[in-house]
């Protein structure tokens, strides 16, 4: 085999991917996984959601807009939907408990492009979540831009990229992500401050401070990846289709960064 051979492929951003993320604080591309790898990953997914469910249920726990259980003997925070408290709508961190799904984050397809966002040689997994919407019944992901939940316990959380793979087509009607371009380059937008600031709700976006009209709805099919950092402001509505809207987002830092759990636990004495 001639050395030419031997090297794996690279996935960067070109110089005019990375004008484009500059000005829009987000990269989409299209099939960049096929249908069947999809298919794949989305087993694997809902293989992980099936173990999670079959655990022993803890306490369940309002916070914000959302509805946490965290597992301590996993290490892992299970989502549930507010108004449907016995449908998943996601789980994080997951790598540490699923190795299939690990494996997934370190693809170069993921990682390469993630480079750019993250101004760094190398990345590595800060964390990942799992998003769900189920036909019907998955509902509205707030406002938000990722930042404000990382800066309280990640140094490097200014430096975090996402990307999000879309298992299954996504469109308007079964609640496709929302971005809104350009919003990165403000920093934090206003938050609620509606509630007291020791609540976990008061991490949200005031909505009433912000032009909803700038939000534009990202509808592609399954296999594509969207790139972005801590900063663009986005969200996703209901998904009101016959059909389930899956979701799987890897976030990655600088390589020689500890992981979300670590951090955390170091911060707030839990898991780790």
């Amino acid at each position: 085999m001639s050395s030419a051979a031997q090297i794996a492929p690279r996935f960067e951003m070109s110089l005019a991917e990375k004008a484009r993320y500059a000005r829009d604080g987000y990269l989409l591309r299209t099939d960049v996984f096929s249908r069947a790898e999809c298919a794949e990953i989305a087993r694997e997914c809902e293989e992980m959601v099936d173990q999670l469910t079959a655990l022993k249920r803890n306490r369940k726990v309002a916070a914000g807009s959302y509805m946490f259980e965290y597992q301590d003997e996993i290490d892992t925070s299970v989502k549930w939907e507010p108004f449907a408290p016995d449908l998943v709508q996601g789980v994080e961190p997951f790598a540490h408990y699923y190795p299939p799904l690990k494996a997934w984050g370190l693809d170069a397809r993921l990682v390469d492009p993630c480079k750019a966002i993250c101004d760094a040689g190398e990345v590595e997994l800060f964390t990942e979540k799992l998003n769900l919407k189920r036909a019907r019944q998955g509902g509205a992901i707030i406002l938000h831009q990722d930042y404000p939940y990382w800066e309280d316990f990640a140094p490097l959380a200014h430096r975090v990229a996402t990307a999000i793979v879309f298992l299954d087509d996504s469109t308007r009607e079964n609640g496709c992500l929302e971005v809104a371009p350009g919003t990165h380059t403000v920093g934090k937008w206003p938050q609620r401050t509606d509630v007291s600031p020791k609540d976990f709700g008061s991490l949200e976006m005031d909505t009433s401070r912000f032009d909803l009209s700038r939000l534009i709805p990202l509808e592609v099919k399954a296999g594509a990846v969207a790139f972005f950092g801590a900063f663009l402001v986005h969200r996703s509505l209901p998904n009101r289709s016959d059909k389930d809207r899956r979701a799987l987002l890897y976030s990655y830092q600088p390589t020689g960064s500890k992981h979300s759990r670590v951090l955390i636990a170091e911060k707030y004495g839990r898991g780790g």
